[in-house]
């Protein structure tokens, strides 16, 4: 049997809004009512008070820029 093809997150493009940014380029979100590690998903990126999430390590939110 082969098995179904994996189904993409629903979360992929939701807007974040960053409670906490810390010195290693993570940071504290909200989202969904309730706050969430989160981490650059390239830490050459510029850091906003609202971010889109482009994916997930564990129950990590991977972020960037509205304009990514």
């Amino acid at each position: 049997r082969a098995l179904p093809a994996p189904q993409a997150s629903l979360d992929l493009g939701q807007t974040v809004r960053v409670q906490t940014w810390r010195d290693d380029g993570s940071a504290r979100v909200e989202y969904r009512g309730t706050q969430w590690d989160a981490e650059l998903a390239d830490t050459a990126a510029a850091r906003a008070e609202t971010m889109v999430i482009v994916g997930t390590r564990g129950s990590t939110l991977l972020i960037a820029g509205p304009q990514a």
